[in-house]
């Protein structure tokens, strides 16, 4: 049996059933295999080595192809297909012509797009959408309604949708598709309206499923009812403020205000307060 030689006119092509695969491996192992010497690597290497021996049918080009994506590597998962669909499109271009598409490009631009676009998937995906979706399934769950967790499985299913999405747009249109994306004033006018939303819904949770009020009287006045005359769920509102200050400025964890939390709540209840 001949081998074949990855020239311009016998390079291997790629199929739709090789780019759902590597999608596939990327999506279910971003996470596992994570260390300290090179983070996601293995993961990205691994994701595309079914491709890789598919482009390049000598040895030694393989070896430098796998050597080449197994350096450090760290990005979102789902917005991560950005990149994913670029580096595969250069890797073909490379098995074809190898001087028209340097190894060191290919590096280059995992190296420089992954910190962006990890940016763009952690504050879109997972800070504002994300939010969305697990404020709508606790409301559910709140109430007893056994749907939360669809919604749920439905955040999984858009974070499914989006790396296929900008996977296969990425490897149709190349690298210019990744400047369009990144440095679209759409882009920007999307993640500003769904943060507004997030701040409403996560607003709308706090009065509905937040509650704290004081038993306290003045003679015969009942400060609670005077207060939900003037300013009704300030305890709440003060509650989450606190909580944000904390978070944001103060740098605490949520594990330790949770026990913080549950402290106060009960010195509070002890004392009469709360």
């Amino acid at each position: 049996m001949s081998k074949e030689v990855t020239t311009a006119d016998t390079a291997p092509a790629l199929t739709k059933k090789d780019l759902n695969k590597a999608m596939f491996r990327w999506y279910m192992s971003a996470e596992m295999p994570l260390n300290f010497e090179n983070m996601q690597g293995i993961a990205f290497c691994g994701s595309i080595a079914p491709i890789l021996k598919k482009l390049y049918t000598k040895k030694e080009d393989l070896a430098e192809a796998l050597k080449r994506h197994l350096l450090l590597y760290n990005c979102n998962v789902t917005a991560g297909g950005l990149i994913l669909g670029t580096t595969i499109a250069m890797e073909e271009q490379r098995a074809k012509k190898p001087e028209a598409m340097p190894a060191e490009a290919i590096t280059g631009l995992k190296t420089g797009l992954m910190g962006p676009v990890a940016a763009l998937g952690d504050s879109f995906d997972w800070g504002i959408i994300g939010t969305l979706f697990k404020i709508a399934a606790a409301t559910l769950a709140a109430a007893g309604n056994p749907f939360a967790l669809s919604v749920l499985l439905a955040f999984v299913m858009y974070c499914i949708v989006e790396l296929v999405f900008f996977t296969n747009l990425t490897y149709k249109k190349g690298r210019s598709s990744i400047k369009t994306i990144m440095g679209s004033g759409l882009m920007q006018d999307v993640i500003s309206g769904a943060n507004v939303l997030a701040m409403f819904m996560m607003g709308a949770m706090t009065a509905s499923m937040v509650t704290l009020t004081t038993p306290l009287k003045i003679s015969s006045v009942v400060i609670q009812e005077k207060l939900d005359g003037i300013f009704p769920g300030i305890f709440p509102l003060a509650a989450l403020f606190l909580i944000y200050y904390l978070v944001r400025h103060k740098k605490i964890g949520t594990g330790k205000i949770v026990i913080g939390i549950i402290a106060v709540s009960i010195l509070c209840a002890l004392i009469g307060i709360f």
